[in-house]
């Protein structure tokens, strides 16, 4: 490929910046409201608030991610800005799923959903991660923030763990894995 196939990232990050501000207005629009003014009503929807707050977490955590590799970014090509819109387009359902991991949190069913977004999400970037590594092949400290390892191996395998827990009768572990792998993250990205 040569060298005038290359693209410069501002357009990226700034589309990829509006999606993930999006992204976060709809979950917070989509909160419900309590049934009354009253701490009693409030408590009755704390799983919306638990999803709402692992969602939130979740896009500024691959918002701070994404940010990371693309400082250290100097080209990308039309697979990366594929990679990115197939990331969004999974990425845009964390509202969707949200809503519905919130609304049944004992179901199997959406807590797979919810964290099998999670997982798609993981291989993208794992993908990426390959792809910008081999174009930037110059640059030393993006190969190390996008350390496999404990970016995308490590949370694939707390997912796996929580999938097997759910499987074994407890749905909500998914939820709970989703959470361990985020504040895992924020916790190494202020190392």
């Amino acid at each position: 490929m040569g060298e005038n196939n290359y693209m410069d990232t501002g357009r990226l990050e700034a589309f990829y910046d509006a999606i993930i501000a999006i992204i976060v207005t709809v979950l917070v629009l989509e909160l419900p409201q309590p049934a009354t003014a009253t701490l009693a009503s409030m408590w009755a929807i704390k799983t919306s608030y638990f999803a709402y707050l692992l969602s939130f977490l979740v896009c500024a955590n691959l918002w701070q991610y994404h940010h990371l590799i693309y400082q250290n970014v100097e080209k990308i090509d039309t697979k990366i800005i594929w990679l990115n819109i197939l990331l969004m387009f999974v990425f845009s359902l964390i509202p969707y799923l949200t809503i519905f991991a919130a609304d049944y949190p004992n179901s199997l069913l959406t807590q797979s959903l919810y964290g099998l977004d999670f997982i798609i999400v993981d291989i993208i970037l794992y993908i990426m991660a390959k792809s910008l590594v081999r174009l930037n092949s110059d640059q030393e400290y993006l190969k190390d923030a996008l350390n496999v390892k404990n970016a995308l191996y490590i949370p694939f395998a707390i997912f796996i763990v929580g999938f097997i827990i759910a499987f074994l009768g407890y749905p909500i572990a998914i939820s709970i894995c989703c959470l361990i792998t985020i504040v895992r993250s924020i916790i190494l990205s202020l190392k």
